[in-house]
C-alpha cells in the first residue's frame, strides 16, 4: 500500500501539532526542500483563520450555499465546512454543493477511502494522519468525529465527486457562494494564479452573492477580483506570513 513518500510527500507536524504535507522535491531550484501545504506555525490554525470565518459567514447568510475548494490536500477545508455547518445546527442537505479540486490522484483516493471507512485500502501512516487532522479540526467543539465524516460522505458519495486538477477548459458544476482558494503557490502551480484564468473562474463560477478567501495576496488575484465586481479586503496573514486576501461580492 502506498504511503506519503510513495506519492512524493512527507509528513510535517506544525506548530499547533496538526499535520501537514510537504513535497519531497522542490520545483524551485533555489530551495532544497519542497513546498509545504501549510504554514509551519499550524496547519489547522491557519485553515481556521483563513477559511473558517468566510465559511461561517456564508453559512449564516446564504440558504443552501455552494462551496468551491481549489486544493483538497489533506481535507482540512472540507472538514471545516462540515464543522461550521454542524455547529450552526445545519444538516448535510442544507449545504447545496461542496466541489473540491485536487491534482494528485492519490490524495483524492486516500481522502475518499478514509472518509468512507475503507481503511484496509490505506497504509497505517495515512490513516493516522487523517485521524490527526480530524482531531484538530474537532478540538474545542463537542462534535463527534462520525458526524463530520457522515456530513461529507453525503457530498462525496463516489470517488469521482472529488475532481481532478483545474484546467483552462474546466466547466464548473455551478456558481458558488464561497470559493476557498488553497492551491500551491505560483511557483509550483503557475497557471492557477494567472490573472486571465482567475478572472474567468470568478466570472463563470461566482454567485451574485459570494466570497473568495485565500492565504495568498497576489496582484493578479486582486486585479481579477476587482475586474469581476469583488471588493478586495487585504487581511493579516497567519503568524507573520504575508497578507491574505478576501474578496466580497454583494455579501454584507
Amino acid at each position: 500500500m502506498k504511503s506519503w513518500s510513495d506519492i512524493g510527500f512527507e509528513i510535517e507536524i506544525t506548530g499547533d501539532q496538526s499535520p501537514s504535507l510537504r513535497m519531497l522535491k522542490s520545483l524551485d531550484p533555489a530551495k532544497e526542500r519542497g513546498e509545504s501545504m501549510h504554514h509551519s506555525g499550524g496547519a489547522c490554525e491557519e485553515t481556521l483563520l483563513i477559511y473558517g470565518e468566510p465559511i461561517r459567514q456564508v453559512l449564516e447568510n446564504i440558504e443552501k450555499p455552494h462551496f468551491l475548494i481549489v486544493g483538497l490536500g489533506l481535507g482540512y477545508i472540507e472538514l471545516v465546512i462540515a464543522r461550521e455547518a454542524l455547529l450552526q445546527g445545519k444538516s448535510s442537505n442544507q449545504v447545496g454543493l461542496i466541489t473540491s479540486y485536487e491534482s494528485v490522484p492519490e490524495l483524492r483516493e486516500f481522502f475518499y477511502n478514509w472518509l468512507h471507512g475503507r481503511c484496509e485500502n490505506l497504509s497505517a501512516e495515512v490513516v493516522e494522519t487523517y485521524e490527526k487532522v480530524l482531531f484538530h479540526v474537532l478540538k474545542g467543539t463537542a462534535l463527534h468525529s462520525e458526524a463530520l465524516k457522515d456530513f461529507l460522505r453525503q457530498h462525496f458519495l463516489n470517488l469521482g465527486d472529488i475532481h481532478s486538477e483545474l484546467s483552462s477548459e474546466v466547466r464548473l458544476e455551478s456558481r458558488y457562494h464561497c470559493i476557498l482558494y488553497d492551491a500551491f503557490s505560483s511557483k509550483t502551480s503557475p497557471f492557477l494564479w494567472e490573472e486571465e484564468f482567475l478572472a474567468r473562474l470568478l466570472r463563470e463560477g461566482s454567485a451574485d452573492k459570494s466570497l473568495l478567501s485565500t492565504y495568498a495576496c497576489k496582484g493578479s488575484l486582486k486585479r481579477a477580483l476587482r475586474r469581476e465586481g469583488f471588493e478586495v479586503v487585504v487581511r493579516d496573514g497567519f503568524q507573520g506570513k504575508r497578507n491574505s486576501t478576501l474578496g466580497i461580492k454583494n455579501l454584507g
